[in-house]
Parts: structure tokens; C-alpha cells; sequence
């Protein structure tokens, strides 16, 4: 068995499809779990639905750190 490092390369070398298949279904092994955060979830959730509806507009990535970034 692969360490996670080796696992997290392997994982990140996969095309774009097959790693949003990989993600959707580490997600979906999490449910239930105690180790889950359930107010984490909804909020997951609820966001997930105001981006589907068209109600608010997701941002890149880079955008996401450049707005968090502790320098500005």
C-alpha cells in the first residue's frame, strides 16, 4: 500500500474527469461519519445550491488566495 503522499501524486497525475470521479467518491465514503463537521456540510451545500441556481458566482482559485492571502 502507497503512502498518502504517493497516493496525493498518483491522484493529482489523473486527468481531470477520472480526479473529480476519485473526489466525488472520497466525499460521498465521508458521509455519515463522525468525523465529518455536519455544520461544515450544509454550509458546503447550501453554497453548492446558491452556484447551481445562479444566485452568486464562484471564483477561481486564484482568486480565493489572492483574496485570503495574509499579505493582501
Amino acid at each position: 500500500m502507497s503512502n498518502i503522499n504517493e497516493l496525493e501524486k498518483e491522484a493529482l497525475s489523473l486527468p481531470p474527469q477520472e480526479r473529480e470521479r476519485l473526489t466525488l467518491a472520497m466525499w460521498e465514503s465521508l458521509e455519515g461519519t463522525s468525523e465529518v463537521d455536519p455544520e461544515g456540510v450544509e454550509i458546503a451545500l447550501r453554497r453548492d445550491a446558491e452556484i447551481e441556481a445562479g444566485v452568486v458566482k464562484p471564483i477561481s482559485h486564484a482568486e480565493f488566495r489572492r483574496r485570503t492571502s495574509r499579505s493582501g
